[in-house]
């Protein structure tokens, strides 16, 4: 029973374990680019660096002012090669409009999003559900200063949790309570 009670839980290793170890484990390194790169350099950086989903979009002092989701970037360079991929998908003005921004899109801030990122201290629950809320598979990792320091994706957290708790916990129900077996 004692062995039990000191394996780590998934509770324990989503409420309890911080941004900065999870990081330590696995390093992963953000992508980082300017407002003002063009399109082709950001997709450049990102075709570098095939780990990261969500590209941060920085200032001269390396504040985040924004991000990327890859889909979006992939999407925006795509429509300049098969638009007609895309065409079939206006069914009104707002899909018009919608279209037009992404055409004339030349440069990462043309495309960015608000920025979302987490802090060292946070924990890895706070992590899932910015992104989840968000919908962003990663998400660039913050000082106080909104610096950016790292990245953290949901696949780099998973590993985490399974190493922590072992590959069985994935693919086992979990147990049964005394009030389950009727």
């Amino acid at each position: 029973m004692a062995d039990r009670e000191r394996a780590p839980t998934p509770e324990t290793i989503t409420q309890k374990t911080t941004i900065a170890e999870a990081d330590r484990i696995l390093r992963m390194e953000p992508v980082v680019v300017r407002a003002t790169d063009s399109l082709g350099q950001v997709a450049g950086m990102a075709v570098e660096n095939t780990g990261c989903r969500v590209i941060a979009v920085v200032d001269q002092a390396r504040k985040l002012v924004g991000v990327i989701p890859i889909r979006s970037l992939v999407n925006d360079v795509f429509l300049k090669i098969v638009p007609e991929e895309f065409l079939g998908e206006i069914m009104d003005l707002e899909a018009a409009m919608k279209y037009a921004k992404h055409v004339a899109a030349r440069t990462a801030g043309d495309i960015m999003q608000e920025p979302v990122s987490v802090h060292p201290d946070e924990t890895v629950r706070a992590a899932f559900e910015r992104m989840h809320v968000s919908h962003l598979n990663g998400l660039p990792i913050t000082d106080r200063n909104e610096t950016v320091v790292g990245y953290v994706d949901q696949l780099e957290l998973l590993i985490v949790w399974v190493r922590a708790t072992g590959r069985e916990a994935l693919l086992e129900p979990a147990p049964a309570t005394d009030g389950d077996d009727a």
